[in-house]
């Protein structure tokens, strides 16, 4: 197969069209013409294939001259849209469904609304920026894939959508992972802001793809109709659709399911580790408070005070410091406060072994 074989040059006839592509009866792609164009929404065989560029101040104009498209589906097409939407009327689907930008590094971060409208002999998409499934959809077409309908076009695009969906996924995994592996090497406050990220990238994808499950359902409640076998192609392929979105579904939701048994575990690692620097620091506290409280006692300005006469006064003053230091660390031993801290498994064992009767055998 030759790369690209589709690929054409901007067409004069055709201001903002991006590619057109003829389907033929038995599936095969080849480029359209300036008769298909003009024929665009008349009975054929096989359909066209019609993918705009909204940045095109030319491209509203155009698709206004296409009698085929009722007023909703140049709204569609055309209008800023903020939400997926499936609208079907007058035998024409049409809507926008989120999507991820690309370049040409491959898919970014970025999403925008890849939009279109499908009758029963054509198929129009358009967007501001390339996206990733409109990408996939025309690299699989020049590689030879065959679409018999609009239908078939819709499917792999929607299909080529959610295969995007789920390598992100894939990557929110690993990144967790990598978190997983921060908080078992006990590096929790470097695990914290990559943690942060991807839940907040777990959340978006799971609205994402919530909204897009709930979008393409409404396509199996359409009416049916006595003879339409477009429509019952329709469900069928929406149903479809609907299994593969919904088990991207399952897979995001034990993804948000783990990453809050993360930020539950990186919170205990965390306070663990205020735990024991409050620890250390009340120890030290209470080891300089009796030095503390001999140097304020030295320090006032009394007459017959303590060794202010004597030549080694000052060695006597630090002498007693370290001694009531000293007699402090005593006593918080003896109480049982400056100790380390006994874990959990060692505490039964230490009650157990008070608790054991003594072996007085001889």
């Amino acid at each position: 197969m030759i790369p690209h074989r589709l690929a054409q040059a901007p067409r004069a006839d055709i201001p903002g069209c991006l590619w057109f592509v003829r389907f033929g009866a038995n599936g095969a792609a080849e480029p359209g013409t300036a008769e298909d164009f003009e024929s665009l929404g008349a009975p054929r065989e096989g359909f066209l294939w019609l993918h705009m560029d909204l940045a095109d101040v030319r491209t509203r104009p155009l698709l206004a001259r296409i009698e085929a498209l009722p007023e909703h589906a140049r709204d569609s097409l055309c209008d800023p849209v903020d939400h997926q939407h499936l609208e079907y009327s007058e035998g024409i689907v049409s809507g926008a469904l989120l999507d991820y930008e690309r370049d040409l590094g491959g898919p970014t971060s970025r999403t925008d609304y890849v939009r279109f409208a499908s009758g029963a002999s054509f198929f129009i998409s358009a967007r501001r920026l390339p996206m990733d499934s409109v990408e996939q959809t025309r690299i699989a077409v020049d590689r030879g894939a065959c679409l018999t309908s609009p239908i078939d076009l819709f499917e792999m695009l929607t299909d080529a959508l959610i295969d995007g969906l789920a390598r992100k996924a894939a990557e929110l995994g690993a990144a967790f992972d990598r978190v997983e592996d921060r908080i078992i090497d006990q590096r929790g406050r470097q695990a914290r802001p990559a943690l942060s990220a991807a839940r907040r990238d777990a959340v978006r994808l799971a609205r994402q793809i919530s909204g897009l499950s709930a979008t393409i359902a409404r396509l199996e409640t359409i009416e049916e109709e006595l003879g339409e076998q477009r429509d019952d192609d329709l469900r069928e392929a929406a149903a479809r659709l609907v299994q593969h979105a919904g088990a991207l579904t399952q897979d995001v939701t034990s993804l948000q399911e783990r990453a809050r048994l993360l930020q539950d575990e990186l919170n205990a690692l965390l306070s663990l580790e205020t735990n024991d620097r409050l620890y250390v620091l009340t120890l030290t506290t209470m080891l300089l408070l009796p030095a503390t409280f001999v140097t304020g006692y030295f320090g006032m300005n009394t007459k017959n005070l303590l060794f202010s006469e004597d030549d080694n006064g000052t060695l006597y003053a630090t002498i007693l410091c370290v001694l009531a230091s000293a007699t402090a660390l005593f006593l918080m031993r003896r109480w049982g406060l400056a100790g380390a801290p006994e874990s959990e498994d060692q505490k039964p064992a230490a009650r157990e072994r008070r608790d054991r009767p003594a072996d007085r055998s001889y």
